[in-house]
C-alpha cells in the first residue's frame, strides 16, 4: 500500500454511510382509525416505528408520544459522543426507550380515560457502519442483504414464546412493551453495515399479512423506496388489512 492510499484508508475509517429513507402508514381495512406512529430521522440517522395499544385515544397518544420523547432524547451532542461506541449507542439508546416508557406510564396514571396505553417500539440508529436495533414487542426490524431477507429482532410476545404450540395462540399478547413497568432493557442488536444494504422497519400489520418471501421479492426489486412502501402496504391490504400498516425502508448508499 502506498503512503497516500494509508492515509486515505485512515481518513475513511469510521466514515457515516449516506442513507435514504422512506416511510409509509396506513389505517388498513379493519380498523377505523390508525394507532401506529413513525419518525424518518435523516440527518441524526435514527429511525423509528411505533404500534400503539389501549384503544382509538390511548393507542395513538402511546405510540406518538413514544416516538416524540425517544426522538428528544437523542440529542446530537449525545449522539456524536456515541457514535464510535456500540456499548455508548446501546446506553442511549436503552435511555431513549426508558424515557418514552416513564412518560406513557405518567400519562397514563394522570388520565384515567386511557388507562392502559401503551405500544411497542422499534428504532434504528445508524452510526458509522453499524446500525443499532433497539425494541419491545412485535414491531421488527429487517436486513436485506444479497438477496438475502433477515430478521434481526425477535418478537416479543406469547406466541414467540411458546414456539411449536404457537398456531394456538393469539399473536397479539406482548409480552414487553412500552406503557408497564420496565424491569429488563429494551432488546438490544449491533449489526455491520454494507453499501447497498437495506434496513426494514415495520409494524405488525406488514408482517402479519405478508410473508417475508414476498417482502423480499418488492423491496429487491423495486428501486425507488417510497414505491416499495407503497407496494408493501397495499399487499398487506390486498391480504385483508387486518391491522394498522407500517413500513420504514433504509437503504445504504455508501
Amino acid at each position: 500500500m502506498t503512503f497516500i492510499n494509508f492515509l486515505k484508508s485512515l481518513f475513511s475509517r469510521g466514515s457515516s454511510y449516506s442513507l435514504i429513507s422512506s416511510g409509509r402508514t396506513d389505517t388498513g381495512r379493519r380498523r377505523s382509525h390508525n394507532e401506529d406512529s413513525f419518525a424518518l430521522n435523516q440527518n441524526l440517522q435514527f429511525f423509528l416505528v411505533a404500534d400503539g395499544m389501549g384503544g382509538h385515544l390511548g393507542g395513538e397518544v402511546a405510540s406518538t408520544m413514544a416516538i416524540e420523547v425517544a426522538s428528544e432524547h437523542l440529542l446530537p451532542n449525545e449522539l456524536k459522543n456515541a457514535r464510535n461506541s456500540p456499548e455508548e449507542c446501546r446506553h442511549l439508546l436503552t435511555q431513549a426507550f426508558r424515557e418514552a416508557n416513564h412518560a406513557v406510564v405518567t400519562y397514563g396514571e394522570t388520565h384515567p380515560e386511557v388507562a392502559g396505553l401503551g405500544c411497542t417500539l422499534i428504532c434504528c440508529l445508524v452510526a458509522e457502519e453499524y446500525a443499532h436495533f433497539c425494541h419491545v414487542g412485535d414491531v421488527r426490524g429487517y436486513l436485506l442483504r444479497r438477496n438475502k431477507l433477515s430478521q434481526i429482532t425477535t418478537d416479543h410476545s406469547l406466541a414467540a414464546s411458546i414456539g411449536s404450540d404457537a398456531e394456538k395462540i393469539p399473536k397479539n399478547i406482548i409480552t414487553r412493551c412500552i406503557g408497564v413497568t420496565m424491569t429488563d432493557d429494551p432488546e438490544y442488536h449491533a449489526v455491520s453495515l454494507e453499501k447497498g444494504d437495506l434496513i426494514l422497519l415495520c409494524s405488525d400489520g406488514l408482517w402479519n399479512m405478508v410473508t417475508n418471501e414476498n417482502i423480499q421479492k418488492t423491496i429487491q426489486n423495486t428501486d425507488d423506496l417510497d414505491q416499495s412502501c407503497e407496494i408493501l402496504v397495499q399487499m398487506a391490504n390486498n391480504a385483508g388489512g387486518r391491522d394498522n400498516i407500517t413500513v420504514v425502508l433504509i437503504k445504504v448508499e455508501n
